[in-house]
């Protein structure tokens, strides 16, 4: 069975509507197995998915099919079991393959065109879409060749890079989360230990989405709640792709981390920082937050990454950061 399933609506969360998409040279096989009704191309039918769900089945083209259930988690990992134990395989248990990205986009003229759509489908930052669409162009060009460090730069604009930002208590880390997403995605308070876990959300810092982590305090001699909280927002930080290591003007950014993080001081219409920060910033004016959030795209996909002319090998596997 070459046929192979991916979720293609985000993996891991609940919708209204999930998207799992079977593609290769064996859908019509694929479908037969876990008992789908034959569908012909750009047929969109209404059909019980395997006595768990009833949803919209669609085939868009002879090489690819969707099967669109209710979006809980509980019911597309059942349909995606049964899809296994059918011998339909996961993408993430083997590479796609030309063919079937080709079958899947049969109104692409090359093959690199049909992974530029495949990409574009799931690229997360605006930044990624007018470097994708210019890379058929590119490839096409006698000897073209990619350069595989601005490669690894470049694919954080589709597999959004980890940045995790820790400091001592009550110095404005919450205030400068909700400062970058525009609204209250963190508790806000003058009592230090208020973050007793790490909060997680998606931003789009300059054009480039990120999973943003504001991790608890940290601080000496807190309760057993926050020292367990801090073990595991340690975990998070030894993930990060970049570490922001964030103080005030009373408070230093944590010594472990000055070596290999950016040290950014907050609350700067408080007092100037008694450390050399790389950026400071008010987030209660304002002041500074979008420079800071250019920056943080600078040290993740350089300005040479967005405007180099050189192509880009953006297929392939790589790997994601769960929070």
């Amino acid at each position: 069975m070459s046929a192979t399933w991916r979720i293609v609506t985000p993996r891991g969360s609940s919708g209204a509507i999930a998207i799992i998409q079977i593609e290769g040279d064996d859908v019509e096989d694929a479908l037969g197995l876990v008992g789908l009704a034959p569908m012909a191309v750009g047929q969109v039918a209404l059909q019980d998915l395997l006595g768990i769900d009833r949803g919209l089945v669609m085939r868009p083209s002879v090489g690819c099919a969707q099967l669109m259930p209710h979006g809980g988690k509980a019911v597309v990992e059942a349909i995606t079991a049964r899809l296994e134990q059918a011998g339909v395989a996961s993408v993430e248990q083997g590479a796609v393959s030309d063919a079937a990205v080709r079958a899947v986009f049969p109104e692409a003229q090359t093959l690199i065109e049909a992974r530029m759509l495949e990409a574009l489908s799931h690229a997360q930052s605006p930044r990624a879409i007018d470097l994708l669409l210019d890379q058929p162009g590119r490839w096409a060009l006698p000897g073209a060749e990619s350069d595989p460090m601005l490669d690894a730069e470049r694919q954080r604009l589709i597999v959004p890079p980890l940045v995790v930002a820790a400091g001592p208590p009550n110095i404005g880390k919450s205030t400068l989360l909700n400062a970058f997403a525009g609204r209250a995605v963190a508790i806000v308070s003058d009592e230090p230990g208020t973050t007793r876990d790490h909060v997680g959300v998606m931003l789009d810092l300059d054009g480039l989405s990120v999973r943003y982590v504001d991790t608890p305090g940290i601080r000496d001699g807190g309760p057993s709640v926050e020292c367990e909280a801090r073990a595991i927002a340690d975990r998070v930080i030894e993930r990060a792709d970049l570490v922001l290591a964030c103080g005030d003007w009373s408070a230093m950014p944590p010594a472990e981390l000055a070596e290999r993080a950016m040290l950014v001081a907050l609350r700067r219409d408080l007092g100037e920082p008694s450390f050399a920060a790389e950026a400071r910033v008010s987030a209660l004016s304002g002041q500074g937050i979008d420079e800071l959030a250019r920056q943080i795209r600078q040290r993740l996909v350089s300005d040479r990454a967005i405007e180099s002319d050189c192509p880009w090998r953006f297929w392939g596997e790589p790997g994601l950061h769960e929070l």
